[in-house]
C-alpha cells in the first residue's frame, strides 16, 4: 500500500508534467543562466517536487556596479591615517551609494510584470526586490525545475534547483536571484566532542585558564581585569542565534551565579528576525546559544547586549517527505543581514559575533560576493563584523567539488570574507598555543586585501613551498585574530558542561572590541567599526604571535646553550658546579619539550641524547646516596624518557623500546618498585602490550582517553595511531577487493567519512558509490572468493608475527 506522502509525490510529478507542457506553447523566449551547478553539493541527495502552490519568497539582487568602489571606501574610512578614518556612513549614505540606475529597476520590474508577478507581492528596497510565487510559476519565470533536496547529516530539508536563467534583456541587469541554488549546511563552530557533563571541582571555579576557562581566568589572561563597559546606545553588542539556539535566561543567570556572583545583574534582550522564536522551555541542545551570551555578555559587562533569534533552515520532519513548506525556502545569512541593514543608525550593533560558518566552495560564489558586500556595508555603518574561523583546521574532506575531485585545502565561508574578523583558537598558558582544529587558510575566491600583504607575505616566506598548489597564496588569509578555544565551563539545560571550538573565541573577542568601544566613546572618540585595517596596521602590538613564541624560545635556547657552552657545562664533569650542572639540565629539557610542541622529532632526539650524562648523575645519586650535591627536584627525566619511548613506539624501532625499557625495569627493581608505578613510564608500556596483543582498537582508544599522561604525548601518540592505520591499509589493499566508506572509517580509526576519503585519495585509492575500490594487481585480477578470503587472514597473520617478534626481544 502506498503512503499518503508518496501519492502526493507522483500526484506533483503529473501536475508538473502538465506545467511543462504549458511553458512549452509559451512563446519562444531567449534565456541566459545566471547560475548553474553540477550537481547538488557534497551531503544533499534530490528527492521528488514540491506541490505547484507552494509560494517561495525570492529576494533579487540587481546590478548596481558600485561594489569595488564602496568595498574602497569601506576600506579608507577604516584605516588609520587615512582623512575619512572613523567617518563612519549612515544608512541613507549607503543605500544612495549603491542605488541602481532607474532603467536597471525599470527593466527587472517590466520583466516581473510580464511573468504575471503579483505587484502587490513586489517589493523594492535599494538594489533588491523581493517577491513571492508558487513554484509552477517560479519554474516558467527562470525556465527551471524545482525539487526537494534533503540532507541527511543535518535532517535538512529544501526547496532548490540545480541552475535557473532570465530572458536575455534582463540578464545584465540580475546579480542574484535565491533562494534557489543555494543550499547552505552552516552549522555552529565548535567541537562537538568536548561538550559534556561535568560536575565543576574547586580547582575550574578558580581556574587560570590551565584545566578549564571561565569568565574570572579569561579577564585575567587577556587583561581585562575589572573593566566594564557603559550602558551606551551607540555601543551594543550583538549575538547572532541560528539553527534553532536559544538563549535561555534561567541558563544565564545560573552561570552568573557560579561563575560570575559579582555582574549578576547583567542581562540582553532578545530580537527576532524572520520568525525567530524565543523558547526558553525548549528541549533542543542550545549549548551554542548559551556558550556565547554566557561569555559575551560577562566579559562586556553593563553594555546593552541583544541576542538576534533568526528563523530559517529545512525542517526535521521525521517519517513525512514533504517538509513545512515555509521553512523549506527560508535563508538565513540574508535575512539577519536585510534585517540589521535596515535598522536606523541609532539601533544598530556596534559589534556582531557569530559562530557558523561553512565550506566556501558550498556556497555559490555570487551568493558569497553579495553577503560579503554586505558585511562592508554594515561596516561602513560602523559595526565590527565577528567570525569564527571553523574547526576543521585547513578544511574537512579537502575535496573540491567541481568535478575535479581534486584535494584542496578548503576555507570557510564568512570567515574568508575580508570584510568581516576571523576568530581562530588557541589553548595553553605561556605558551598560549594554536589548537589543532582552528579554521584557517586563504579563500579561494577573495584575493588579498592591501592591508594584509605585508603579515602574509612575511608568513609566506617562512613557509617556503610546503604545501604548494593546495592553497590560493593570493587569497585573502585567515584567521585575523585567536583566543582560547577549549575546555570552556558553560550552563546549559541547568547543567554544568565544558565546549569548545572556535565558536567560544569569537564572542570572547568580541567582548573585548565592545569594551575598547566603550573607552573610544567615553573619550569622544568613534566606535571602531571594520577593524582589519587597523588590526593589521597594530603590527602585532598588543597581541601575542604564537608562532613568535617558538621563535624566541629558540633564540633563548641558542643563547643559553652557548654560555652553558663556554662554561663547559653542556656535558657535565665533575669540576661542574652542581648548581650549573642543574641549570644546564634545566634548559635542555626545556628544550626537549619546545622540540614536541614545534612538532620536531629529531630535535627532540638531539636533546633526549644531550640529557643523558645528566641523568645519569641523577641514577647514581639515588642509587648510592653519593656525589655532587645536584638538586634534582625540577628534573623531568620520567617525561622525557616517556616520550622517548612513545617516539620509539612510533617509529617501530622496537629493539629500541625494549633496550631503555629494560634499563628503567632494572633501576626500579632496585628501589622495589615497578616502571608502571610512574604514569609517564605506564603509557607507553601499556600502548606497547595493546600492539603485541594486536589490539589497534584498544591502542586508538587509549591515545584518546584521559590516562594520556600529558599534552605533550599527543604528538607522537598521533604518529603511532598514522604508522597503524598504514599498516592496516597495507593488509586491506591485499585482503579485499572493496569496502563501503562507513566501514573502512572504523577499520582505520577515522573520526570522519570525510577523512576517510582524504586518507583514500593520499593511498590513491578510488571512490565510486559510497564504496572504497583498492588498486587491482594485474596478477590478482581473477582471483576467486575463495581466495579473497584466504588474503584476509594476512592481517591476523602480520599482527602475530608482530606480537612474537616482541615477545622474542622481551
Amino acid at each position: 500500500m502506498r503512503s499518503i506522502p508518496s501519492l502526493l509525490g507522483t500526484l506533483s510529478l503529473f501536475v508538473s508534467s502538465l506545467q511543462v507542457g504549458y511553458a512549452a506553447e509559451q512563446p519562444h523566449r531567449h534565456y541566459q543562466v545566471v547560475e548553474r551547478l553540477d550537481s547538488a553539493p557534497y551531503g544533499w541527495t534530490r528527492g521528488g517536487k514540491p506541490p505547484p502552490n507552494q509560494e517561495i519568497r525570492f529576494r533579487l539582487a540587481a546590478q548596481h556596479g558600485r561594489a569595488a568602489e564602496f568595498e574602497q571606501k569601506v576600506t579608507d574610512l577604516s584605516s588609520p591615517g587615512h582623512e575619512s578614518y572613523g567617518h563612519h556612513m549612515k544608512r541613507d549614505d549607503v543605500r544612495d551609494f549603491l542605488q541602481p540606475a532607474t532603467e536597471t529597476l525599470e527593466n527587472i520590474l517590466g520583466w516581473l510584470d510580464t511573468e504575471h508577478v503579483p505587484e502587490n507581492s513586489i517589493q523594492t528596497d535599494g538594489y533588491w526586490i523581493t517577491f513571492s510565487v508558487p513554484v509552477s510559476q517560479a519554474e516558467q519565470i527562470f525556465n527551471t525545475q524545482f525539487y526537494y533536496f534533503h540532507n541527511m547529516d543535518s535532517d535538512a530539508t529544501l526547496v532548490r534547483t540545480l541552475q535557473y536563467s532570465v530572458p536575455d534583456n534582463v540578464y545584465v541587469d540580475v546579480q542574484m536571484i535565491q533562494p534557489t541554488t543555494r543550499f547552505g549546511n552552516f552549522g555552529a563552530q565548535r567541537t562537538l566532542p568536548a561538550i559534556k557533563a561535568v560536575a565543576a571541582t574547586f580547582q575550574d571555579l578558580t581556574a587560570n585558564c590551565s584545566s578549564a576557562i571561565t569568565p574570572d581566568c579569561l579577564r585575567q589572561l587577556y587583561g581585562l581585569y575589572d573593566a566594564k563597559g557603559k550602558p551606551d546606545p551607540q555601543n551594543r553588542l550583538g549575538i547572532s542565534g541560528f539553527l534553532e539556539q536559544y538563549a535561555r535566561f534561567g541558563d544565564f543567570e545560573q552561570f552568573l551565579a557560579k561563575y560570575s556572583p559579582n555582574i549578576t545583574d547583567a542581562n540582553f534582550t532578545v530580537v527576532s528576525i524572520n520568525g525567530g522564536l524565543n523558547e526558553q522551555k525548549s528541549g533542543l541542545e542550545s549549548t551554542e546559544a548559551s556558550l556565547d551570551v554566557q561569555y559575551a555578555i560577562s566579559l562586556a559587562y553593563d553594555t546593552l547586549s541583544t541576542f538576534y533569534t533568526t528563523a530559517g533552515r529545512g525542517p526535521l520532519v521525521p517519517e513525512v517527505d514533504q517538509p513545512n513548506a515555509n521553512e523549506s525556502t527560508n535563508e538565513p545569512y540574508l535575512d539577519q543581514l536585510h534585517y540589521l541593514l535596515n535598522l536606523t543608525d541609532d539601533e544598530l550593533p556596534a559589534v556582531l559575533s557569530t559562530s557558523y560558518g561553512e565550506d566556501e566552495q558550498s556556497v555559490p560564489e555570487s551568493y558569497s560576493n553579495i553577503t560579503c558586500n554586505m558585511f562592508a556595508q554594515l561596516g561602513a555603518r560602523g559595526v565590527s563584523i565577528i567570525f569564527s574561523s571553523g574547526d576543521s583546521g585547513v578544511g574537512d574532506s579537502c575535496l573540491m567539488n567541481d568535478g575535479s575531485n581534486r584535494t584542496r585545502f578548503l576555507p570557510t565561508f564568512p570567515a574568508s570574507c575580508p570584510f568581516v574578523t576571523s576568530v581562530g583558537g588557541t589553548y595553553g598558558i605561556n605558551p598560549e598555543k594554536a589548537i589543532s582544529f582552528s579554521g584557517g587558510g586563504f579563500s579561494e575566491r577573495f584575493p588579498r586585501p592591501e592591508w594584509q600583504n605585508k603579515a602574509v607575505e612575511s608568513y609566506l616566506t617562512q613557509l617556503g613551498n610546503q604545501w604548494d598548489g593546495l592553497y590560493n597564496r593570493q587569497g585573502r588569509g585567515f584567521p585575523d585574530v585567536a583566543a582560547q578555544a577549549d575546555n570552556y565551563l558553560i550552563i546549559d539545560h541547568g547543567a554544568t558542561r565544558k565546549i569548545g571550538g572556535t565558536s567560544a573565541a569569537a564572542p570572547v573577542f568580541a567582548a573585548v572590541i565592545s569594551q575598547l568601544n566603550s573607552a573610544r566613546l567615553t573619550r569622544g572618540k568613534p566606535r571602531l567599526g571594520f577593524l582589519n585595517p587597523w588590526l593589521y596596521s597594530l603590527n602585532q602590538t598588543g597581541f601575542t604571535d604564537i608562532r613568535q613564541q617558538f621563535d624566541a624560545t629558540n633564540s633563548l635556547l641558542s643563547r643559553a646553550k652557548r654560555f652553558l657552552l663556554l662554561q663547559n657545562a653542556l656535558i657535565p664533569t665533575p669540576q661542574t658546579p652542581p648548581q650549573l650542572v642543574a641549570v644546564a639540565r634545566e634548559v635542555l629539557e626545556l628544550g626537549a619539550l619546545a622540540s614536541i610542541r614545534q612538532t620536531d622529532a629529531p630535535s627532540f632526539t638531539r636533546y633526549y641524547q644531550q640529557l643523558q650524562p645528566f641523568y645519569d648523575i641523577e641514577r647514581h645519586v639515588e642509587a648510592t646516596g653519593e656525589g655532587v650535591n645536584v638538586d634534582f627536584s625540577t628534573s623531568q627525566r620520567s617525561k622525557i624518557t616517556g616520550l622517548y619511548l612513545l617516539l620509539l613506539l612510533s617509529m617501530g624501532n622496537s629493539t629500541g623500546f625494549h633496550t631503555v625499557l629494560e634499563g628503567l625495569v632494572e633501576e626500579a627493581s632496585l628501589k622495589g618498585k615497578s616502571v608502571e608505578d610512574d604514569p609517564y613510564i605506564k603509557y607507553p608500556v601499556d600502548l606497547e602490550r595493546s600492539l603485541m596483543e594486536g589490539s589497534y582498537d584498544k591502542v586508538w582508544r587509549e591515545t584518546k582517553s584521559e590516562r594520556v599522561p600529558s599534552e605533550d604525548f599527543g604528538l607522537f601518540s598521533n604518529v603511532l595511531v598514522g604508522t597503524i592505520r598504514s599498516e592496516i591499509a597495507d593488509c586491506s589493499e591485499k585482503a579485499y577487493p572493496s569496502l563501503p566508506i562507513s566501514n573502512a572509517k572504523n577499520l582505520l580509526f577515522l573520526e570522519s567519512e570525510g577523512a576517510v576519503i582524504e586518507f583514500a585519495q593520499q593511498r590513491g585509492w578510488i571512490l565510486r558509490d559510497g564504496r572504497i575500490y583498492f588498486p587491482v594487481e594485474p596478477e590478482a585480477a581473477a582471483r576467486s572468493e575463495k581466495d579473497i578470503l584466504a588474503a584476509s587472514g594476512t592481517i591476523i597473520e602480520n599482527t602475530i608475527g608482530y606480537a612474537r617478534e616482541l615477545e622474542t626481544i622481551v
